[in-house]
Parts: structure tokens; sequence; C-alpha cells
């Protein structure tokens, strides 16, 4: 049992993030002091912000898959959703306030782990940044519009299948991000699940990255007279 639980070990410090540092900078959001006065309601189960690695045991159904906390990005998602929120909705300059019931981002590395449990074909820190090469076929950011309640059935022990995709969403089993983000503001409540995957155009995507892009196609719903399902950005 000794050799199982160190390579157990071993995998858990990958997926925690502590691998080698990609060449590339994260991004810089300057000017976030503007959006100061729009007032977030943090209204998340307090365990979204929280770290938690759902499981070890390679022939569990949660095994490689895991909550990223609020801690890991600089700002925060919901930070960042207040000023982009900010910047693309001038209505909020008469409401300021935005509550945010979840946001919330998982990774599932499941099927390359189980390929290899010590991620050689990754480099770079696991939940931050996710590479994008030949090994990896790259997509689209995939957003739907889905009903809050089925955040709501998936509390507790059933958490770790909001990282599930399916065959047609992800055909190759890539390592993907999933983000779900559910707000209300100006009157209006909307729930989006976005699938993140590896992409062409970004090498290594840090995960403040993929939060913005699905905080773009979450917005925009907010900007349609008549919301569309799926958004996709790349």
């Amino acid at each position: 049992m000794q050799p199982l639980k160190t390579l157990l070990a071993i995998s858990a410090v990958l997926i925690a993030g502590c691998a080698s540092q990609p060449p590339v900078p994260p991004p810089q959001y300057p000017g976030l002091e503007k959006s100061d006065k729009i007032a977030i309601q943090d209204l998340r189960p307090h365990s979204e912000s929280e770290k938690e690695i759902f499981s070890l045991l390679i022939t569990s159904d949660a095994y490689a898959i895991y909550r990223v906390a609020d801690t890991a990005t600089k700002p925060t998602g919901p930070r960042l959703l207040a000023h982009r929120a900010y910047e693309t909705l001038p209505e909020l300059n008469n409401q300021p306030s935005i509550k945010v019931l979840h946001f919330v981002a998982y990774s599932n590395l499941q099927s390359q782990l189980r390929k290899n449990s010590l991620l050689a074909g990754f480099t770079g820190p696991i939940g931050v940044a996710l590479l994008a090469d030949k090994t990896f076929p790259s997509a689209d950011v995939l957003t739907t519009q889905i009903d809050s309640q089925s955040l709501d059935k998936t509390e507790g022990k059933e958490e770790y299948t909001r990282a599930y995709f399916t065959a047609e969403e992800n055909p190759k089993k890539s390592p993907v991000n999933l983000i779900y983000i559910d707000t209300e503001m100006l009157g209006k409540r909307v729930t989006t699940r976005c699938l993140v995957p590896p992409i062409a155009s970004k090498p290594y995507l840090y995960l403040v990255e993929a939060y913005d892009m699905c905080i773009s196609n979450h917005l925009a719903l907010y900007q349609a007279k008549t919301p569309s399902k799926n958004t996709a950005a790349n």
C-alpha cells in the first residue's frame, strides 16, 4: 500500500498546482478601483470559495476532480465579475448592487490522470494554467444558461458531478475547467455553466482569463433581449 499512497500524494501535490511555472506572467487588471462602487452581496455557500480535492481513489467517480479556491486568482472571480459588469452594464450606475448566489470553478483532470497519474503530459500549474498542444485538442469556451435549481440539487455529496461533461462537449476528454456563475442584478437572475477547454490561441490559459471569458458570456445574457441558451467564445 505504501507505493500507492506515495503516488496519490504526488498526484495531490500536482493537482494543487505545485508544478513548474509557465513562461508567461498572469494578466493584470488595472483600474479595478473604478468599480469599487458596485456592492457585491456574496450569498454563495461558503464551501464554494474553498479548495477541495474530491477523491484520490482512481476507481472513484470523483477521482481527479477538484474545486478551485477563490485565492487561486487575483482578482477573485466575483470581484472580476463586478468590474466587468460595471464596464458592460451602464444601468448599474443606478442600481450598483450584484447578488452572487454561485461563483465556483471545478477542474476535471480525470481522463488524463487515469492515463498517467503523474501528469507527464502537463507543464504549468494545474488549475491555474491549462496547456493546449497536440495532446489536448483545442476548442471554444462554451457557455450554457441553466436552471439555478440544478446547482441546488448537486450540493453536498453530488457536487463533484458539476465537473462532468458530455461526449459532444469534449469528445477527446481533454482536461477542462467548469465554471458556474449565478447572479441577480437589475432585477434579473441569470445562471450559467461555462466549459473551458484548452484554447489554441492561448497555450497557457490562466484561470483568471477563463473567468473573464465566462463572465463576458454570462453578462451578454443580461444585454440580450431574447437570451440565447448557448454562447461560445475563444
